[in-house]
């Protein structure tokens, strides 16, 4: 079994960061996201907390003889997520489901407002990967792979939301000018 671990702090407010989250996909940086499904949501109309349930697409570029293997490079991924408003945090945990029998790969993100600067916000993301069944004699390896590919992915995920933090500010400079201008 592999960790990844990784802690971001992104200069902007939890309210916009958490939007931003749901807005992410699709985005040029993550073409690798080819579509997301709400499966199921639900508000807890005394707390105000969200959750949601959504199934990801994910089609990978992978070494042919991976592909030839499986069968494919399309993938799809489970996601829990829930948004406690009044503390402030949006916890994610997602699971692979295809080929979960020979590749386990499990995440788990939080955004909440950054401790030393709650004008910011701070994002932990881990993830653990580990090869089984059939793989078990090139766990290392695939595992190795896998994680070095999903701190890829993260690094340029990340990107990818400041990408729509940026779309999301210059939406509401537009729309300030738009009610001054009324």
């Amino acid at each position: 079994m592999r960790l990844f671990e990784a802690t971001h702090v992104f200069k902007h407010d939890w309210d916009t960061v958490s939007l931003a989250n749901w807005r992410k996909y699709p985005n040029d940086k993550t073409p690798h996201v080819r579509h997301v499904e709400v499966l199921n949501q639900e508000l807890d109309e005394t707390t105000g907390v969200l959750r949601m349930e959504r199934l990801i697409m994910v089609q990978q570029n992978v070494p042919t003889l991976i592909r030839k293997l499986f069968g494919g490079d399309v993938s799809y991924v489970l996601e829990y997520s829930e948004v406690d408003p009044k503390q402030r945090t949006l916890t994610m945990q997602s699971q692979n489901l295809t080929f979960g029998n020979l590749l386990s790969v499990g995440e788990h993100i939080v955004y909440k407002p950054d401790p030393e600067n709650t004008k910011h916000t701070l994002f932990v993301q881990s993830a653990q990967v580990k090869a089984a069944g059939a793989m078990s004699r090139f766990a290392s390896k695939v595992e190795d792979f896998c994680v070095n590919r999903f701190k890829d992915n993260a690094s340029i995920g990340r990107m990818g939301l400041e990408q729509v933090v940026s779309t999301i500010l210059a939406e509401r400079k537009q729309a300030q000018k738009m009610l001054l201008a009324a």
